[in-house]
């Protein structure tokens, strides 16, 4: 019996290719499309969920009230983790983390310079309990004996390797910021879905005195402090008495509502407030949306394969009638259709898990990421693949199954199936408008995904930013102690800007706008500490200004001194301070980190972060020993050949370092670049909405036609013209896409306001976005069906006339 259906299948499917073959092709795209999104959802939910403690280690971070709301830092006071360890013996282990990024890893040889080595994932200074929190695997030495003395060092074997060519390199030395670290043991590279990529290890017993000597006044936010509750201990116990401790090691008085809170580790990956040591979170809105996406490429190409299936059913109503007549049951005939949607979607599975397997060779690049199909490493991708394997057989092949086997034999066998009741026309037309209703929504929300992203590329940040290059200074400076005392950053700057192509420079701690901000409190002269506000610092030379463009409103620039003798501010600043006209604050004297000084200048504000965040009260002041950046305006058409002799001075000047630069625009793109690669993402998915809709579109168009063949014939018998038969088929999905767009229009416009209302700065949802929704969809939806309907129109009447 079993053997028979399947025959049957197979040859009615080889009798059907072109149906067989739009059905295959709208499922694989579909299931291909959802494959990828599947393992994608699945690498973000599987961070740290390895950790044999993933359910008890908890993160301590601060949060406080700001100028523009909350601000939120995962970073904590150097002196924290000892005292909530005394404080809370419900922490079975305390952890403090110093990660520095981008650090420089020197390899001390007996012959000749040291090799040199930029690591992206820099380090982290900590200490013994990091083994014990986190699971890594410890393949030599000892690695929590390791760090529990000054100057010691873990590392991992893909580094061993790196740095000295084996993986046993216990004994060996490495330099990090002219100390030297005895290796102490070797352990395996971090996993690709961890939010802490530590390779690194350096012990923090070297740094921790003159580190907890900066107090609790001091946060920075890749200092940070994990524990680990013990077994049978409620984490609610912990946060009842965080503000206890909060005031006990803070007791003065805390003008900006300053706390600490605990964080789960499930959340490190997901909360764009705090962060993590990745630098890349990913909201769980992100994710749910991805799997809608997914969601809605499947319905739609199950859509396709009702809608195609039943067109083919006044074909196959003979054959119905025929096998009722025989003595077939329905659940039979039933059986006999589930089993070729079966076939279908096995094939279109198979077919779509080597399209997606293709496809990640391409996205993996793209989203920086190793994304891959492995069935027999993968248990929940098996389940996925079963359950959607189940679930569009039946949701594709169970109504049609129904339908068809409904037909009664006389009807069938005078081929009169045609009626619309028996069709289920009214639920044809319903599943057609959930396809317009998917792609509208797609495309108004693509449309706003990329005029936002093109909203934040041309907005004006209030500074330059074109053809601006910006050179780390890797080494601090204090001021000049007298005149024979010479600084080697200026000197370096001096000599570069007498290149040719060199127009102007500055030295800075960063550019107007980066993803490094120093903050702090400001008071006027007669305030008490209950009016202090928050505000931004930037320190800069004398040359800052002008070489940015800033705009100075008010006042006059600051001198080009080692150390702070007067203030610049900016727009915003006056405002929180009460000045209704910036020239008020001009004479002020402000206090910022123990000094109070003249305000002598006021600036037009300016982005300091990404355009997702407010401007905020910004300070310029000079400070020597806090520039890190030398800034260059140059002659884009000769910068490549002073690029040259630049890195010539820069490496003369700091041999022990390894030369970079870096365009200012591409740093400041940088900031979007998540944005961006879900809008091609969006962007990519949408069309694949779009073309499997066109397939249903060319479905329904079909089987209308097959019903109204004869109509087509007699109107063209009594004259009517093509374009009228044409026109006469397209009013109809006309109105079908109307319901659509009311449906998806109010939809799109509540999801996509939210989100861009996590935006300070964002674009006006504007009623030609909408119309360009609609627009398309009807453009797309003519070509489809008036292809179809147009080979009906144009047919010979006398065919579909003939009686049979």
């Amino acid at each position: 019996m079993l053997k028979n259906y399947f025959k049957t299948a197979i040859r009615t499917l080889f009798r059907q290719k072109n149906t067989a073959l739009i059905n295959v092709l709208g499922l694989t795209i579909g299931m291909a499309a959802s494959f990828i999104l599947f393992v994608l959802i699945q690498y973000h939910y599987s961070f740290d969920k390895f950790q044999s403690n993933y359910d008890r280690i908890y993160r301590v971070v601060t949060t406080s009230d700001s100028n523009t709301g909350s601000f939120h830092t995962p970073g904590i006071p150097s002196p924290l983790p000892p005292a909530f360890k005394l404080d809370f013996p419900e922490a079975e282990e305390v952890l403090f983390t110093q990660y520095q990024s981008g650090a420089l890893i020197q390899v001390p040889q007996k012959e000749g310079e040291s090799k040199k080595f930029q690591e992206d994932q820099g380090v982290v200074f900590t200490d013994p309990a990091v083994f014990r929190i986190f699971d890594r695997a410890v393949l030599i030495g000892d690695a929590e004996k390791g760090l529990d003395e000054p100057n010691e060092a873990v590392i991992s074997v893909s580094l061993a390797k790196k740095y000295f060519d084996k993986e046993d390199v216990v004994g060996e030395v490495i330099k990090f910021d002219t100390r030297e670290y005895k290796i102490s043991a070797v352990v395996a590279d971090a996993p690709d879905n961890s939010d802490l990529p530590f390779s690194l290890y350096l012990s923090y017993e070297t740094i921790r005195k003159q580190n907890e000597e900066k107090g609790w006044g001091g946060i920075w936010s890749d200092e940070q402090c994990y524990f680990l509750l013990k077994e049978g201990e409620s984490v609610k116990k912990v946060e009842s008495r965080m503000g206890d401790f909060y005031k006990k090691h803070n007791p003065d008085e805390n003008y900006d509502n300053q706390r600490f809170v605990i964080q789960p580790l499930s959340e490190l990956h997901f909360d764009e407030r705090y962060g993590n040591y990745r630098y890349d979170t990913v909201p769980k809105t992100a994710l749910i949306a991805l799997g809608v996406i997914a969601l809605f490429l499947i319905v739609t190409a199950s859509i396709n394969f009702i809608n195609l299936t039943t067109a083919e059913a006044i074909k196959r109503s003979k054959e119905v009638g025929i096998r009722k007549t025989l003595g077939s049951s329905r659940a039979q005939l039933m059986f006999q259709f589930l089993g070729e949607t079966g076939i279908v979607t096995f094939t279109a599975i198979l077919v779509g898990f080597g399209i997606a397997q293709i496809a990640l060779s391409f996205l993996n690049p793209f989203l920086e990421l190793e994304l891959a199909l492995n069935p027999l490493q993968n248990t929940a991708f098996v389940l996925y693949v079963i359950l959607l394997f189940v679930t569009v057989s039946l949701f594709s092949g169970l109504y049609p199954a129904f339908v068809i086997s409904a037909f009664k034999p006389a009807l069938a066998l005078k081929n009169s199936m045609g009626n619309k009741s028996s069709s289920g026309f009214l639920l044809r037309k319903g599943l057609v408008i959930t396809q317009f209703f998917i792609s509208q929504f797609l495309i108004i929300g693509t449309i706003i995904l990329i005029t936002q992203m093109n909203y934040f590329k041309s907005k004006d940040l209030g500074f330059q930013r074109d053809a601006i290059v910006t050179l780390p200074i890797p080494e601090r400076e204090g001021p000049a102690t007298d005149s024979t005392t010479s600084s080697k950053m200026r000197t370096l700057a001096d000599r570069i800007s007498k290149l040719s192509g060199i127009e102007k420079y500055s030295l800075s701690n960063t550019a107007p706008s980066s993803g490094s901000v120093n903050g702090t409190g400001f008071l006027f002269e007669g305030q008490t500490d209950d009016q202090r506000k928050d505000t931004q610092l930037k320190l800069v030379d004398g040359n800052y200004i002008d070489l940015y463009g800033l705009k100075m409103l008010v006042g006059e620039n600051l001198d080009d001194l080692d150390t702070a003798r007067s203030f610049v501010v900016n727009r915003r600043l006056t405002e929180i301070a009460g000045f209704t006209d910036p020239s008020e604050i001009i004479g002020k004297r402000m206090r910022i980190w123990g000094q109070t000084l003249p305000v002598v200048g006021v600036v037009e504000d300016f982005h300091t972060t990404s355009l997702e965040s407010e401007i905020e009260p910004t300070v310029l002041l000079n400070r020597i020993s806090n520039y890190r950046t030398l800034s260059l305006k140059v002659n884009t058409q000769a910068f490549q050949n002073t690029l040259p002799q630049i890195q010539e001075m820069w490496e003369e000047t700091y041999p022990e370092h390894l030369f970079s630069y870096e365009f200012l625009d591409e740093s400041i793109r940088g900031f979007y670049e998540g944005q961006e690669r879900t809008s091609i993402l969006l962007t990519a998915f949408t069309s694949i909405a779009i073309f499997i809709g066109c397939l249903g579109l060319f479905g329904l168009a079909t089987f209308m036609i097959n019903q109204k063949n004869k109509e087509i014939g007699v109107r063209k018998v009594l004259g009517a013209s093509v374009e009228g038969i044409v026109f006469l088929f397209s009013k109809e999905y006309i109105k079908l896409i109307g319901l659509g767009f009311v449906i998806a229009a109010p939809v799109a416009w509540f999801v996509m306001n939210e989100w861009l209302d996590g935006f300070a700065y964002r674009i006006s949802i504007s009623a030609w976005i909408f119309l360009a929704g609609l627009g398309v969809t009807l453009l797309v939806a003519v070509f489809t069906v008036g292809y179809r309907s147009l080979r009906a129109a144009t047919a010979n009447p006398v065919k579909s006339l003939r009686y049979e």
